[in-house]
């Protein structure tokens, strides 16, 4: 099915680009996370743009998280 709205009159959800910000933050990638996945639901309910922004928000924590969890593996088994 079409959309009903023109594509460039579509406000783009401010949670996929709140989850885009907070995921390039290493410190914050797990509310990053969080707010990447709600938003795609927020995205489909209200017919917004920014599919590409969760996406890449929801990359982006999650191989922050791989780093961490690698190092922290490392870390422990050499230092503890």
């Amino acid at each position: 099915m079409r959309n009903s709205k023109p594509m460039q009159n579509q406000p783009i959800s401010k949670a996929a680009v709140a989850g885009l910000i907070l995921a390039i933050i290493p410190i914050t990638a797990l509310p990053g996370l969080i707010f990447s996945l709600t938003a795609f639901e927020h995205i489909d309910a209200h017919d917004l743009k920014g599919h590409r922004f969760a996406k890449l928000g929801t990359i982006i924590s999650i191989l922050w998280m791989l780093v961490f969890i690698v190092t922290g593996f490392f870390l422990f088994r050499y230092f503890g």
